[in-house]
């Protein structure tokens, strides 16, 4: 049996699915990883134990034109190849490779809603018109789909509210994308109050709640350190986000670090994680890793962040965009350092019960069967 696995783009700097391409094999599938060729070659990719399916698309593409191309181009390759089955990632992709695995006769069609992206959130005439158009596009891909797998219950009452999804048979649910609690195994406390923001560099992930927070905590507390860590997003590389950033620095409000692809490193070298995002999560893949590594979190009351937090357990749920309320927890962190001691246990914890990449897998691929 031959099983596609079809992600975004060919360029990034790391492939996070390693785990599931590798309980594909061992259940005995030909696995094939379907990318978006956008010119750019990552050798990660060359190191995993799967064939390249190179396909034209664009992620970012709204016409409607183009997307037509790209269907063509999609089914040609897939019954070119024979493709028995596909995982697709990501609601920007699903309308294109679902219909294009539908008219190749591919057997089983799964897709997995991690985060609503922006389709759902940005607002003005440009994305009222595409919401017209994509939305009764989602409609007719998701019926055509064997199942859909979400991360987190908000985004599974919105697509259903919504006309989305109407048989809510075809439904399942998973822990985000997991983590491997090996690669990620609970980590010693430094000693310094020392916070981490570990994410992509773009507004809506709450980098300015962040800092803001930090100016009132450092008042009180100056030695406390406030590490940044993530790459700049393409689209704000000369934005006023990335001038506040280098404020920060300047005032010694917070360290940025660039981006990594040495997660451990700066949860090691942590003893808080804090995740104040808005941006519409499936579950932050970060947060899990701090969750896995024993780290307390503070994260925002929206969809797919609050999955990570019991609050007053494992760490604390904030109200978005409540940057007193977000500084006043941070504080209280570095106040109550035998509670932290018994959080860090309870995100651990957490992470094995609900979050084991392993057993997250396990969910997808018995849907394959």
């Amino acid at each position: 049996m031959k099983i596609a696995i079809m992600c975004n783009g060919f360029s990034s700097k790391g492939f996070d699915r390693t785990e599931l391409v590798d309980m594909l094999n061992e259940e005995g599938y030909e696995v094939y990883l379907g990318l978006i060729n956008d010119g750019k070659i990552n050798a990660c990719y060359e190191k995993i134990n799967t064939k390249l399916l190179f396909i034209d698309a664009n992620r970012n593409n709204i016409n409607p034109f183009v997307e037509l191309k790209s269907l063509l181009n999609i089914k040609n390759k897939l019954k070119n190849e024979h493709i028995d089955s596909v995982i697709i990632y990501g609601v920007k992709n699903h309308i294109s490779m679902i219909l294009a695995a539908k008219i190749a006769r591919v057997k089983k069609i799964i897709c997995v809603v991690n985060g609503k992206g922006n389709l759902f959130i940005l607002e003005g005439l440009k994305w009222t018109l595409v919401r017209a158009i994509s939305f009764p596009m989602l409609k007719l891909a998701y019926s055509l789909a064997d199942y859909i797998c979400f991360q987190n219950n908000d985004d599974r009452k919105e697509f259903i509210d919504k006309g989305l999804v109407k048989n809510t048979s075809k439904i399942f649910l998973t822990g985000g994308s997991g983590v491997n609690l090996e690669k990620f195994p609970q980590m010693d406390f430094v000693n310094e109050n020392s916070f981490l923001f570990l994410s992509r560099i773009t507004e809506s992930k709450g980098l300015k709640e962040y800092i803001q927070a930090a100016e009132i905590v450092k008042k009180k507390y100056p030695s406390a350190v406030f590490n940044v860590v993530g790459p700049l997003d393409n689209t704000v590389e000369e934005s006023n986000l990335n001038k506040f950033l280098k404020k920060a620095e300047k005032d010694n409000i917070v360290v940025y670090h660039g981006e990594t692809r040495n997660v451990q490193k700066y949860m090691a070298n942590s003893r808080f994680f804090i995740y104040p995002s808005y941006y519409p999560e499936g579950i932050p893949r970060s947060a899990l890793q701090a969750l896995a590594t024993g780290r307390p979190i503070i994260t925002f009351n929206t969809p797919g962040c609050k999955e990570t937090v019991k609050n007053g357990i494992n760490g604390f749920v904030v109200e978005k965009k409540d940057i007193r309320a977000l500084a006043d927890k941070m504080i209280w962190m570095i106040e109550h350092k035998k509670e932290i001691e018994i959080m860090a246990l309870e995100s651990r914890k957490f992470a094995e019960e609900k979050f084991n990449v392993y057993k997250v897998n396990e969910k997808i691929i018995n849907k394959l069967k």
